[in-house]
């Protein structure tokens, strides 16, 4: 499968890097998506979509050995084992989605302008999961829309809606602290 993975890379640097991040991530992989789905089989499946979806992002991944790699790989393998969870119940409900075009949802707020990034990041962190990883990778990491929804394994719609209400819920906490 390893090698599936490197196919989808073009550089030599590239393929030995994606080789050290799927050693030391592997296993802390499986446990999360294990912790999700309970099922090995399962749960390396979802490690495998997850890997599957690193590499065809690779070139937003940084160092190795840093800690946004490791919430960014944490990240894609708990949506990838969800999105597994939800087609083993066969449960589907779909969310009310309003588009928006990524130009309103870069738009500049005051109140993000005020705030200090380690703030920012702070209360991105504090926010619910179904909001917090798509803003994360949004503001933090600079993920277009339709980048988030493929790493996220949701449609574009959603992960739109998903940002714009971080944003709100983000703004209305930080006007509250000031």
């Amino acid at each position: 499968m390893m090698t599936l993975f490197l196919t989808l890379l073009d550089a030599k640097e590239e393929k030995s890097k994606f080789d050290k991040l799927y050693e030391k991530y592997r296993k802390l992989m499986h446990y999360v998506a294990k912790g999700i789905l309970t099922d090995d089989q399962l749960a390396e499946d979802a490690v495998q979509e997850a890997f599957f979806r690193i590499a065809k992002n690779f070139y937003k991944v940084g160092e190795i050995d840093c800690p946004q790699t490791k919430n960014f790989v944490v990240i894609i393998v708990r949506n990838a084992a969800l999105t597994i969870a939800k087609k083993e119940a066969t449960a589907g409900s779909i969310e009310d989605i309003d588009l928006l075009p990524d130009s309103e949802l870069r738009q500049d707020d005051r109140v993000f302008d005020k705030v200090e990034i380690d703030e920012l990041i702070n209360e991105i962190l504090s926010l619910p999961e179904t909001y917090r990883y798509p803003l994360y990778l949004y503001g933090v990491y600079d993920y277009k829309i339709t980048e988030i929804a493929n790493l996220l394994g949701i449609t574009t719609e959603t992960a739109k809606k998903r940002v714009q209400r971080a944003r709100k819920i983000l703004k209305d906490n930080l006007e509250k602290g000031r």
